[in-house]
């Protein structure tokens, strides 16, 4: 999802900027648990729909997302030409390759061909084949709700919520357009979203009193003292969280839960191991350097330190980010293409990080127009939060002193660009704030 945000960003094409809200929508309808959390996944197997009799059915690989040319025709009638050519349906199937003949006949939906080149096929207008394709989507999507769905894994773990909460959190500053969502509805639900699923992992994995974060909930009953994983993961999303809301709370929680993590991993030689040392069973204690499926507690805890290093000035944590990133150095040169998030903390580092404060009612018309030309622009340097005013300012105010004495200006919302704690002259127009972020 991050991807896809700052694709969008960079390109200013918005087809990514749907792709990232569709995958949202999903792991908010099907994925989230009702209290707040998220669940962990969805088999890839399940009963082919048209066997959802048989009880005896066998599952086979994607059969809840699959479709033969002949559904699509059944269902869609008229239209179920442009959606074919749009999503790549074929009357043999689409997969290139089936070992296993699970997919013979059957299609998986991607985006095979353009909007523009639909409109040049079928002489229809833009408008048109548009309103086609998301009818027909609606359609086909309570079409699959009928079909046997996949086992759903609904263990709640620290790490992948972290994760989902940040891309949640990103989402709602970056969703935040006027063509996407000329409302704020979409910016208000994806921030409830991250807001709720925080609050759960706040209640039901961190443990106050001794500081502790656990890894695993299920069914009411938390687990596992949590590695080095879960709290980089956690900081991370807890970071986005405030730079979508400007709430203290999570500030300081994402503090508290990094000087732990320090307390609990940290290796003086650089980067922070996956495991306490606690448990005698575990011969050796690692630091995974591979940032794959997910990346490396290392990575992402240099990456959260950066961040945290230019809303907080501390003592320690740049030495940690030179130590840590000189530590994994060889493996930087050796095959930089296993570590993109080291190498996204390295470039933070040199690059440092500018900080943007944006002053301002949330709701008033001239903070969104500020807050949209922000969103607009991929900025992978610099730290954006906003600042409501009020008893919301004091209570931040406490953890970065340096922004107690920004206000508005003149009675209109005002954007701060900082660097190293220093502020150029506050700007209200979002033609202004527009070229400071381009010099």
């Amino acid at each position: 999802v991050l991807a896809l945000l700052e694709t969008a960003q960079a390109t200013g094409e918005g087809f990514w900027q749907w792709a990232a809200a569709d995958t949202l929508e999903y792991v908010r309808r099907d994925l989230t648990h009702p209290e707040g959390g998220f669940y962990s996944a969805e088999d890839a197997d399940s009963v082919p729909p048209e066997r959802a009799a048989d009880p005896g059915a066998r599952k086979t690989e994607g059969a809840f997302y699959l479709w033969t040319a002949q559904d699509v025709d059944d269902l869609l009638g008229a239209d179920a030409g442009i959606v074919k050519r749009r999503f790549g349906i074929e009357p043999d199937g689409n997969a290139p390759h089936d070992p296993h003949d699970e997919f013979t006949g059957r299609n998986l939906l991607y985006t095979a061909a353009s909007i523009e080149e639909i409109v040049t096929d079928t002489g229809r207008s833009e408008d048109e084949v548009l309103q086609v394709i998301n009818a027909s989507r609606r359609t086909m999507f309570e079409a699959r709700a009928l079909r046997p769905r996949p086992h759903l894994d609904d263990k709640v773990l620290a790490s992948w919520n972290g994760l989902t909460i940040a891309a949640f959190a990103r989402a709602a500053r970056v969703l935040d357009e006027v063509e996407l969502d000329a409302e704020g509805g979409l910016r208000a639900e994806l921030l409830a979203v991250a807001t709720r699923a925080a609050r759960f992992l706040h209640a039901s994995l961190w443990h106050a009193p001794s500081r502790t974060l656990l890894r695993s909930w299920r069914d009411g009953r938390a687990t596992i003292e949590a590695y080095s994983e879960d709290y980089a993961s956690v900081v991370w999303g807890m970071l986005e969280l405030f730079q979508a809301t400007g709430s203290a709370a999570w500030l300081r929680w994402a503090m508290e839960l990094q000087e732990r993590q320090d307390e609990l991993f940290w290796d003086e030689g650089g980067g922070w191991f996956g495991t306490t040392g606690r448990d005698r069973s575990v011969l050796l204690r690692l630091k995974e350097d591979y940032d794959g499926a997910e990346p490396a507690a290392s990575s992402v805890s240099a990456l959260n330190l950066i961040v945290l290093s230019h809303l907080v000035p501390h003592p320690h944590w740049p030495e940690m980010v030179q130590r840590t990133l000189g530590r994994f150095g060889d493996r930087i040169a050796g095959g930089a293409r296993a570590v993109p998030f080291t190498m996204a903390a390295l470039a933070a580092h040199h690059a440092g990080l500018t900080q943007v404060v944006l002053v301002g009612p949330e709701q008033r018309s001239d903070t969104v127009a500020l807050r949209r030309t922000l969103a607009s622009r991929y900025l992978p340097f610099s730290i954006v939060f906003p600042v409501a005013g009020g008893d919301a300012q004091r209570e931040l105010a406490e953890l970065l002193p340096w922004v107690a004495p920004m206000t508005e200006v003149g009675g209109r919302s005002a954007a701060y660009v900082c660097r190293d704690f220093t502020c150029d002259r506050p700007v209200t127009d979002a033609g202004e704030l527009a070229a400071l972020l381009e010099a």
